[in-house]
């Protein structure tokens, strides 16, 4: 690592501090350096890379938004991916067809959340008697109807956050520092300094602080609640039998829930939205039975041949901040927060990496 000094300190110094090492850091890190390479980036995390929200997100992308400005961060982040494709020659995302199972009487608003101004339609027979191969028992009431969407993509966060940062880590001037907490962020006269929970501490003349679920525990916490940022519990379980090749996934959009097949691992993620609010990272996590008779019951309804299959899944927390619409903004001198992807950080990651940077660089944003 080439490092410069503040002098009586003896920090090292970089040109940009990005704190957290998920999909939005490696993302404001990457384009740091492709905007200028010769920039001294340091990223920051309190463990390992990837190892928050990140590593447990189910990489679900429907560019869909239910208000103007979520649309328009989901329209730039899906242009972000495929230019992520095209430099670094795979975003680690496939398409996957999509069905939605939503109330009748709002069947025609699902219209007005598709960022790309697409239109869903009744599915056809062919595409019922595949979901019904697909889903055993797959059953709605009359007050319901089955809708097809445009394809949308699966990803693979962690696998992209790695090949993000390994792009950075490539330079070598650039750093990744790991088990370093920060505390506190101050203004000092070259910059910013990020000092760490044993006292360490670097400066950077900029900083980017994408702290994911940590964000209440941390030097940004009190901006972050200013804006209505909580945490809460995410939970998606397995439903433990191989799903076909070309399965849809299937949204039950009323409850806020889908079954997204996942094919490396050869079973279904069930991401339900679990009622526990303000369940920290730091705290214990753990699939509880209101979340399985939450699971049971929603499967009971609409996929019941999926309940003998239902063991374990992945539980973490996340940051949610009012309207679902993520916080990019300056929370003092050359120091920019990015927060609050409310269960969706991964598919407006490159939209708020982007608008991080552009703040701070004096850029338009999205």
């Amino acid at each position: 690592m080439s490092e410069r000094t503040t002098g009586a300190g003896e920090a090292p110094h970089y040109d940009l501090a990005v704190v957290g090492a998920g999909v939005v850091g490696a993302l404001a890190a990457y384009y740091a350096v492709r905007r200028d390479p010769g920039r001294r980036v340091a990223v920051i995390t309190h463990a390992g890379r990837g190892t928050g929200a990140t590593r447990y997100s189910a990489g679900f992308d429907t560019p869909t938004g239910h208000n103007p400005a979520q649309r328009a961060l989901a329209a730039r982040s899906a242009a972000l991916f495929d230019e992520l494709a095209a430099g670094l020659g795979d975003a680690g995302r496939a398409p996957v067809d999509v069905r939605w199972l939503v109330a009748r009487e709002n069947a025609a608003a699902l219209d007005t959340t598709m960022a790309d101004g697409g239109r869903a339609r009744p599915v056809t027979g062919e595409q019922r008697a595949l979901l019904d191969r697909t889903f055993p028992g797959l059953a709605h009431g009359d007050d319901q109807v089955l809708l097809g969407t445009a394809a949308m993509t699966a990803g693979q966060p962690q696998w992209l956050t790695d090949r993000l940062l390994d792009e950075v880590l490539g330079r070598p001037d650039n750093t990744l520092l790991e088990g370093f907490r920060v505390t506190a962020v101050r203004r000092t006269g070259g910059g910013v300094e990020l000092v760490a929970a044993d006292g360490s501490r670097i400066t950077a003349a900029k900083s980017v602080l994408a702290p994911g679920p940590w964000v209440l525990d941390g030097p940004v916490a009190a901006a972050a609640r200013e804006r209505g940022a909580r945490v809460k519990k995410v939970v998606a379980f397995h439903i433990m039998t191989p799903p076909p090749p070309g399965a849809p996934a299937l949204v039950l959009e009323d409850a806020d829930a889908f079954l997204l097949p996942h094919h490396p691992g050869g079973h279904w993620i069930f991401s339900i939205t679990s009622p526990d609010w303000d369940r920290g990272p730091g705290e214990p996590l753990a699939i509880d039975a209101r979340d399985r008779d939450l699971a049971r019951a929603l499967l009971a309804r609409h996929v019941p041949g999926f309940l003998p299959h239902l063991l374990g899944g992945r539980v973490f927390s996340d940051c949610f901040t009012p309207g679902h619409l993520p916080v990019v903004d300056t929370v003092g001198d050359d120091v920019v927060m990015a927060i609050g992807g409310s269960g969706s950080g991964y598919r407006l990651a490159p939209a708020m990496a982007e608008d991080a940077l552009n703040l701070l660089d004096g850029r338009p944003r999205t």
